[in-house]
């Protein structure tokens, strides 16, 4: 059996909350066996470690506090040294959860264009190259707070504020002004998902506008792979960013 030469090319899905890192992650999975996937949800912490929120009080899942990056990193390094997940990792997804959304995924997209996308793929890369998943909604920050790995593809998914509401309110749980779970409410995501979704990733766009055009020279200078449309359908992002992934690493073999 052939040994592998070198070590895995990490893919990146990074973007706003609910616009769509998760079911790009299960529609890649589904035309590459990456060696292993890491989600950033699994590194937030406990309840009594989060931030607390500036101007209603209570605490703050989404600021960039709220994640314990040093965990993460040492994670992140540890699958990409080893080529595996550490033994005893418990991710807090639910298995049943993520086989039900990487159902409702695949059906959006036709069967011609996932064969064509992975064919695609194993042009590019054949079927010895192996791959690290990383999905994130805090992984461009500025600094960056993600270190001791190389990144291979950078890539950003792009929402508006309107569709990401929509999203994120027609969750089961979610959009409940009387909630007890602070995070589940429309103020919540005014404040503190948008609010920190904008903060930290408006020195990507011209003007800070992040419904607005991309900085091309910081993109570029950042290697991030901004998606030029926004609220683009499963199918037209899964096509983005197979594409995107092998022209990057045509240009990289340049």
């Amino acid at each position: 059996m052939a040994t592998r030469q070198h070590k895995p090319s990490i893919i990146v899905l990074s973007g706003s909350s609910s616009a769509g890192k998760s079911t790009l992650l299960y529609l890649l999975t589904e035309i590459f066996s990456p060696i292993f996937t890491i989600q950033l949800d699994d590194f937030c912490k406990e309840f009594e470690f989060l931030p607390v929120r500036p101007n209603k009080g209570g605490l703050d899942g989404d600021a960039a506090d709220s994640i314990d990056f040093d965990a993460f990193n040492k994670t992140l390094h540890y699958c990409w040294e080893l080529e595996k997940m550490p033994d005893g990792f418990q991710s807090w997804q639910d298995l049943a959860e993520v086989k039900r959304a990487k159902k409702t995924a695949l059906a959006k997209v036709d069967p011609v264009l996932m064969e064509e996308m992975r064919k695609m793929m194993l042009e590019e890369f054949g079927e010895r190259e192996n791959f690290g998943i990383v999905d994130g909604f805090l992984l461009y920050l500025q600094p960056s707070r993600v270190h001791d790995t190389p990144l291979s593809f950078k890539l950003f998914i792009r929402i508006s504020k309107l569709t990401a509401l929509a999203r994120r309110m027609a969750r089961p749980g979610y959009g409940d002004p009387n909630s007890k779970d602070f995070w589940r409410t429309p103020e919540y995501f005014e404040e503190c998902v948008w609010g920190n979704y904008v903060k930290e990733h408006a020195w990507l766009f011209h003007a800070g506008d992040v419904e607005g055009e991309p900085n091309e020279e910081v993109c570029g200078r950042e290697h991030i792979l901004m998606q030029p449309k926004i609220d683009a359908t499963v199918e037209e992002t899964f096509k983005w960013a197979v594409t995107a992934i092998t022209e990057e690493a045509k240009k990289l073999r340049i």
